[in-house]
């Protein structure tokens, strides 16, 4: 005759179970610190999806992703590296054309970097706060997006004040 199956219970190692008293008020209940050789089936409070609270991410959406948070954060260091490859290349008009002749190329490549930045910058800016406004998504990278948005903002708003207001008073000194 053949036995009945029956379920068996997933062993539970020795550090995952509870230690507790053997006397006194909080004397060891059935199930726990049970010998290894007994399998005992772990009591008490289990965390699964359906117990959390609706507003934290579920272990099943652990690995989800920030979609404008990503892009916030990507347009971020599109930002950096534009900046980065403006200066460079206003450097390099700078030094390679006769300043007098090649003033106006020289102001136009500048403002045209620096409003490319600024569009790029807003970009990371406004995904990173909508990455920063999804409750059960990680925050990370929408974080990051927003700080350098508004480093890179502030950086290219000085740069194009500071450029507008040489050139209102180039004359005058």
């Amino acid at each position: 005759m053949s036995d009945p199956q029956q379920h068996q219970q997933p062993q539970v190692p020795p550090y995952a179970q509870p230690q507790q008293p053997s006397s006194g008020p909080f004397a060891a209940q059935p199930g726990y610190g049970a010998p290894a050789g007994q399998h005992a089936q772990p009591q008490g409070y289990q965390l699964n999806a359906s117990s959390m609270p609706s507003g934290y991410p579920s272990a099943a959406g652990a690995g989800s992703t920030n979609a404008p948070g990503r892009l916030g954060f990507i347009f971020g260091l599109i930002a950096v590296g534009l900046g980065l490859v403006s200066t460079l290349a206003n450097t390099a008009l700078i030094y390679s054309y006769d300043y007098s002749s090649g003033y106006a190329m020289i102001e136009v490549a500048n403002w045209l970097g620096s409003f490319i930045v600024l569009a790029v910058a807003g970009l990371a800016l406004g995904f990173g706060i909508a990455g920063l406004r999804r409750p059960a998504a990680p925050h990370g990278q929408a974080g990051i997006a927003v700080g350098i948005g508004i480093a890179v903002i502030v950086g290219s708003l000085g740069s194009i004040i500071i450029n507008g207001l040489g050139r209102a008073f180039i004359g005058y000194f």
